[in-house]
């Protein structure tokens, strides 16, 4: 048997040569004969966690953090503080981490400049650009690389450098950014750098590259990280790089592939980093949504949500799969107000889907919005993946709005550029936007074949709810009169009579509206706030209704002294009618011809007036109606 310096010796040795699990039983074995110094105590606690025994990696680190403190070592005692600090957030642990930076921070206040005041500096840097503040972490950052440099500490040049690439990231400095992301590479694969610090270089590297939409740079640096992790023998990293290896998959179509490696890098981050595993398990449940596993794909949102990470925008997509488009739009709109550096560096990526959901919750600005930002985005990144999401969300507000042929040669655009970044999925939700505007456009024959395109990739790729959906998703033209309704001044009305009054008010309004509908055969489709969009069978039923309600209106007033002001639009027209919900150039006509409206007026599209017979209106006017190409000529409806 070997004596306690034999084993001692040769547990320094494996470790100097990266054979963690060697190291952790020499260095165990000596600990047992006798109580190590702290240098080899802190040895043990870090071939502990390269080794995979976790469990034990805390109370290694607090061993030697006391030990230092007992001795008197102020530098060794800090670096374990620092070590313990990081152990604490990795595990959702805030305030603990708190505490033994602060407690790294005495130990070194006064001291020389050294490698641990540098990875001090280097906490701070992180702190502040997970929370978002971007200039005390580019300077905190910039710090680092220069203690680095002057200490020959290559270990804190590749973190700062790291750091400070993804500040620049985050403000939109995409060039200057990834030019410090291959620094950081750089430096990190020098060979000269801790396994910590490679394994967090290679991470954030692969993090940069998807987040610019350049998944085939991506997918190189994940191939990389996984060869690394085998040749050092790293059991701490592979969750992350099997997480990043699950999203590249996930891109391509490999779904099965794709669901195992989530679900095994998000059981290995629960147990090395907590802190890490929300990303892996929105990761599944992405995959498990298209997949078509609603049930699986919730609960593995649920789960990144309760580590701390929003998984965006999966769980909204999931919401609006469910049909709850405005549970999905709120859900994705608070996603997008988070300052934090994960948000804000990834926000492109969440942009295309954003726009989707403003579109199916009918928040047309909002998509406009959105979709400025990501042509911006693309502008910006040059990214192929960043293009066809703006190619593709300009399309389908194009098609929200009516504007049926631009909708479809964008599309098409999008379709091409989603087939060049070898991304299946997509493809073929973009082309049943496509097929729309084909059905949109009578042509039958290109919406079937781009239909049929879709149903082909959703079948291969095993998307069982989206081949589901696609069976009754093949939307019907109406040609309907719509109406448009609205309380004028409201938010003043409520300050005036106070909530209690206003809501008798609003009660009496409602039952009104509804009661004139149903005289007049009219269809309500949708009832937001104080106004109504609804639809009748022809022209001459939606005046008489609109005539009827002002006339109620004015009796109500002259009878009892009060009655709101409402106006009302009127458009007759096609829309395309998928279950109860009806979209479409005409849709969005009437509901801008309606804002347009003064309080007590009826406002018709004078194409719409010359469908009926004997009405008396003003002589015609021309209005540019918001998100609408052409003029309009629109009449006012005497009613009195």
């Amino acid at each position: 048997m070997e004596t306690r310096h034999d084993a001692l010796a040769a547990g320094r040795e494996a470790f100097a040569q990266h054979q963690w699990q060697r190291a952790y039983t020499y260095l165990n074995e000596a600990d047992a004969q006798q109580s190590l110094d702290p240098e080899d105590l802190e040895r043990l606690a870090d071939a502990s966690r390269w080794s995979g025994h976790y469990d034990e990696l805390l109370e290694r680190l607090e061993e030697a953090q006391i030990a230092y403190t007992r001795r008197g070592d102020r530098i060794g005692s800090a670096r374990t503080a620092l070590a313990l600090a990081r152990y604490m957030y990795e595990h959702n642990n805030g305030g603990a981490a708190t505490g033994w930076w602060m407690r790294a921070a005495r130990e070194l206040e006064g001291t020389p400049e050294s490698v641990e005041l540098g990875h001090l500096h280097w906490m701070l840097a992180h702190a502040c650009l997970m929370s978002g503040d971007f200039d005390g972490a580019r300077q905190a950052a910039r710090q680092v690389v220069e203690v680095g440099r002057r200490l020959k500490a290559p270990d804190l040049e590749a973190l700062g450098l790291h750091d400070e690439a993804h500040v620049l990231l985050a403000q939109g400095q995409v060039r200057d950014g990834l030019a410090l992301v291959d620094e950081a590479m750089t430096v990190a694969m020098s060979g000269s750098c801790a396994v910590s610090t490679t394994g967090t270089v290679y991470c954030g590297t692969i993090w940069a590259y998807r987040n610019v939409g350049d998944w085939r740079r991506a997918s190189e640096w994940t191939d990389a990280s996984l060869r690394w992790c085998e040749r050092e023998s790293v059991t701490r990293f592979p969750g992350l790089c099997r997480f990043h290896r699950a999203e590249v998959m996930r891109l391509r179509g490999a779904l099965a592939d794709a669901e195992q490696d989530a679900l095994a890098a998000a059981e290995e981050l629960v147990r090395t980093a907590p802190v890490n595993a929300g990303w892996a398990f929105g990761e599944l449940g992405e995959i498990r949504r298209r997949r078509g596993d609603a049930a699986g794909a919730a609960d593995a949102f649920r789960r990144a949500v309760q580590v701390g990470y929003d998984p965006q925008p999966g769980f909204a997509l999931l919401r609006l799969d469910a049909d709850d488009p405005a549970g999905a739009f709120r859900m994705i709109e608070r996603a997008l107000a988070d300052p934090s550096f994960l948000t804000v560096e990834q926000r492109p990526a969440l942009l295309p889907s954003a726009v989707r959901i403003a579109v199916a919750a009918g928040d047309i600005d909002t998509a406009r919005a959105r979709q400025a930002e990501l042509e911006e985005a693309a502008e910006a990144t040059g990214s192929l993946l960043h293009l066809a999401g703006a190619r593709e969300s300009a399309g389908r507000i194009e098609l929200a709005e009516g504007n049926t042929a631009r909708a479809a040669s964008i599309l098409r655009d999008a379709i091409r550029l989603l087939c060049e970044l070898e991304a299946p999925y997509e493809t073929a939700h973009v082309r049943l936007a496509l097929a729309e505007a084909y059905t949109a456009l009578d042509d039958s024959y290109a919406a079937a074949l781009e239909s049929d395109a879709a149903r082909a990739t959703f079948e291969r790729l095993g998307a069982n709810a989206d081949l589901a959906r696609l069976a009754t998703r093949a939307p019907a033209r109406r040609r309907l009169t719509f109406l448009f309704t609205d309380i004028v001044d409201s938010t003043r009305l409520v300050e005036v009579l106070g909530n209690e009054a206003w809501s008798s008010v609003l009660d009496w309004h409602d039952r009104t509206v509804r009661a004139t509908l149903h005289q007049h055969q009219g269809t309500e489709v949708d009832h937001t706030g104080d106004g109504f969009f609804a639809t009748f069978p022809d022209a001459d039923r939606a005046l008489d209704f609109a005539v009827e309600l002002q006339r109620t209106l004015l009796a109500h007033r002259h009878d009892h002294g009060f009655a709101p002001q409402v106006r009302v639009g009127v458009h007759a027209g096609e829309a395309l009618s998928r279950e109860e919900n009806l979209s479409g150039r005409d849709v969005h006509v009437a509901a801008r011809i309606a804002a347009a409206a003064g309080g007590g007026e009826i406002l018709v599209s004078e194409a719409t007036i010359r469908e009926t017979t004997g009405r008396a209106t003003s002589d015609p006017r021309s209005l540019s109606l918001k998100g609408v190409a052409d003029l309009v000529d629109v009449v006012t409806l005497d009613w009195r």
